[in-house]
């Protein structure tokens, strides 16, 4: 399973422009979520929502 950062290398932006593409968190020049998008779909990217969990997680 690919990576954000496989997806970014591959569009040929940073790993946190494709997360605002893919979370749709701040504009994206369209031309830039073209490009992700066209990744996205070449290589199966699908985002994990267990790591995400993980991350965004906080112990009290």
């Amino acid at each position: 399973m690919p990576t954000m950062a496989e997806v970014a290398r591959r569009a040929g932006v940073s790993v946190s422009t494709v997360s605002h593409v893919v979370n749709g968190t701040r504009f994206v020049s369209p031309e830039k979520a073209r490009l992700i998008n066209e990744a996205i779909a070449a290589m199966g990217y699908q985002p994990n929502e267990l790591a995400r969990s993980l991350k965004v997680a906080s112990t009290r």
